[in-house]
């Protein structure tokens, strides 16, 4: 399946965040407000793009949520509005999985009665109805992350070093007839058309990866995924595949290998990606010689792998240098 995972599921839960606010306010809630709060906590909940100023994720947000309505329109409809509203993002922590919770139905009926003493807005059914509505929208959560699992694939995640990198390989559980030997098997594996398609399997298995990382709070780890340069002569399908990753979080955690010698050979496409803000991490193979020249261009890689000690020594002092053994 070809879709950008994180993009869908932060769209879905901004629109299902929206949904319960306006369900609990009723007529108290605000266009006006919802944007400044709701762009603060995108922001920090799932782009991490502020400075932290807590080791805890839900200290970060309630912090960005307050500088947000500092910064919001300066009235007294607007504050009182806005003092609702954020008094609700408290339950919204625990609905989109930043807090656990023993009982989502003690939330529920704690926003009851807040309904009842701050909106003066008494409904009989709300509680059943906001816990179905609740329920219907965490059980699209993981049916959605669900469909991405294929009993035929595993990704195997190995850590580089001691660091938070991993390399990440795509592991087939394809049963294949006896009457194919394993050197055709493998050859039918490793024909570039196999190796374009299992990059749409591992990018869809990464890209959930970190998704749950996002969930949890994760934000430092990054994965290196395999990269096929023959896409260029194809551009539906590489813009199909690209569009999968194709999102500010992912890209940031997200780095494409590539070998010198595929760098050679395509400098402009490989530059062309870096452009659109896609990562690089770049394979010193045996044919790269370091010296002067060849230090400026390895300015533009995130990351330099090689698996020569005396080459790692040499890099590490200028650049972000990953030593993976052969």
């Amino acid at each position: 399946m070809s879709c950008n995972i994180v993009n869908e599921y932060v769209s879905f839960s901004q629109k299902a965040i929206k949904k319960y606010l306006q369900e609990i306010l009723s007529q108290y809630f605000d266009q006006d407000v919802y944007d400044d709060l709701i762009n603060a906590y995108i922001n920090t909940r799932y782009y991490n793009m502020y400075p932290e100023v807590d080791s805890r994720l839900e200290v970060n947000i309630v912090y960005y949520l307050k500088k947000a309505m500092e910064h919001g329109k300066n009235d007294s409809k607007y504050r009182k509005k806005a003092k609702h509203m954020f008094s609700m993002f408290k339950y919204i922590l625990y609905f989109d999985h930043v807090c656990e919770c023993e009982s989502v139905r003690t939330l529920i009926h704690e926003i009851a009665e807040y309904r009842k003493e701050q909106l003066k807005i008494e409904e009989n059914q709300f509680e059943a109805n906001f816990y179905h509505l609740l329920k219907e929208d965490l059980t699209a959560k993981q049916d959605f992350i669900d469909q991405f699992q294929d009993k035929n694939f595993t990704v195997n995640y190995k850590r580089i070093q001691t660091g938070q990198i991993f390399d990440c390989q795509l592991d087939q559980n394809v049963k294949f007839s006896k009457l194919y030997s394993d050197y055709a098997i493998k050859k039918v594996l490793n024909s570039k058309e196999i190796r374009e398609q299992n990059l749409f399997v591992t990018y869809s298995y990464v890209g959930v990866k970190i998704l749950q990382d996002i969930i949890k709070g994760i934000f430092k780890k990054q994965y290196l995924v395999d990269y096929v340069l023959s896409l260029k002569d194809k551009p539906k399908k590489k813009k199909r595949l690209l569009n999968m990753i194709d999102n500010d979080i992912t890209k940031e955690k997200l780095a494409l290998k590539i070998t010198y010698q595929d760098y050679l050979e395509n400098k402009e496409e490989i530059y062309e990606l870096t452009r659109e803000g896609f990562h690089i991490a770049l394979i010193l193979d045996e044919t790269f010689a370091f010296n002067e020249e060849t230090k400026k261009l390895l300015k533009v890689f995130t990351f330099l792998i090689t698996s020569h000690q005396a080459l790692y020594d040499v890099l590490k002092e200028s650049f972000e240098v990953l030593y993976i053994p052969s």
